[in-house]
């Protein structure tokens, strides 16, 4: 049975003993409709740098007291550091890190062929890590819209974390699923920024080809403590009902998809971003996610609020074989 996630019979921490890890079942975390906030989280106006001294929703200290343990238990494959960390000069203001041992230390990535590529049992996938590495399962409340389709995602640590809290959320691992975008993981995964009470927790998916080094279905999720442009980036809206917008101001421009929180609003942006990620990979077109609290559509500065969701998807030239990594990637 499912404990509710306020329990104090729920423990997200391993046992002292090795032996005891495999025998532990995994603890659920099940979420309700009051659990999702859309909006009030915004960034401190004095130090939009600290991570630990915002406010914790309950997913943020099950994910941080279980990943901190984890971290002291060794199941990483190097203990992250202070990451020296800059925003680098020009008016987009993108946030640059060095994480030496990530490049050095990391999986060698799996050889990608094809943006449909399917999946290969023999390769590395996520039934093969080891039971320490899961945090707990991530399941909706009855109270939740398509809770009847929904997916439960195991939320497993990075082991070669880009940033402080870095997951992956994997969609049923057993189902042997590759990494194409669906709308039970999708659904969950921008519930997980609404989850969370730091306006840094972002969500991201990368396709095959389009720098995803694992073909087992899987989002990552992580703690980024500075504000980014696609926050607030402007936009210009590309059909009549406003649904869909281009991303402007920055580099690269995106599809910019955009939910004031949950309900048949939400519901419509995943149909809506699942429709364009179906299309771009049956079209052998490679592709990445980005989920993060963010202002609404159309002209905004830095200083607007951030008071919904926002769902960037960029459509990108595929890099095939083993890529080289500058993005999230497992």
């Amino acid at each position: 049975m499912a404990l509710p996630h306020d329990s104090n019979k729920t423990s997200y921490l391993l046992p002292p003993s090795k032996e005891d890890w495999e025998r532990q079942a995994i603890p659920d975390f099940v979420y309700g409709q009051k659990d999702l906030t859309a909006e009030g989280v915004q960034w401190p106006r004095n130090a939009p740098g600290t991570l630990h001294a915002l406010p914790q929703s309950p997913f943020d200290a099950a994910l941080c007291s279980a990943w901190r343990q984890r971290v002291e238990l060794g199941l990483f494959r190097y203990r992250l550091r202070d990451l020296q960390t800059q925003i680098l000069p020009g008016a987009v203001g993108f946030v640059a890190q060095l994480n030496v041992e990530r490049g050095v230390q990391r999986r060698r990535p799996q050889t990608i062929r094809s943006v449909r590529q399917a999946f290969d049992p023999e390769q590395f996938n996520f039934n093969k890590i080891r039971p320490g590495e899961v945090l707990f399962c991530l399941r909706r409340a009855p109270d939740l819209p398509g809770t009847l389709l929904q997916e439960d995602i195991l939320v497993v640590i990075n082991v070669s974390p880009l940033e402080w809290g870095h997951v992956l959320l994997v969609p049923e691992p057993a189902r042997d699923l590759p990494q194409r975008l669906l709308r039970g993981a999708l659904r969950m995964g921008v519930e997980a920024v609404l989850l969370s009470l730091h306006p840094g927790f972002r969500v991201g998916f990368n396709s095959l080809g389009g720098l995803a080094s694992v073909n087992h279905l899987h989002l990552h999720g992580y703690y980024l403590a500075h504000r980014l442009p696609v926050e607030h980036a402007p936009s210009a809206p590309l059909d009549p009902g406003g649904h869909l917008h281009l991303l402007q101001g920055l580099p690269a421009p995106g599809f910019l998809f955009y939910s004031r929180g949950p309900g048949p609003d939400l519901e419509a942006l995943i149909s809506r971003v699942c429709r364009a990620t179906d299309y771009l990979t049956d079209h052998e077109i490679a592709h990445n996610l980005f989920v993060t609290r963010g202002a609404p559509p159309g002209k905004t500065s830095p200083s607007s609020a951030l008071t919904g969701v926002r769902v960037i998807l960029w459509a990108r030239k595929s890099s095939f074989g083993i890529k080289e990594d500058p993005w999230p990637s497992t």
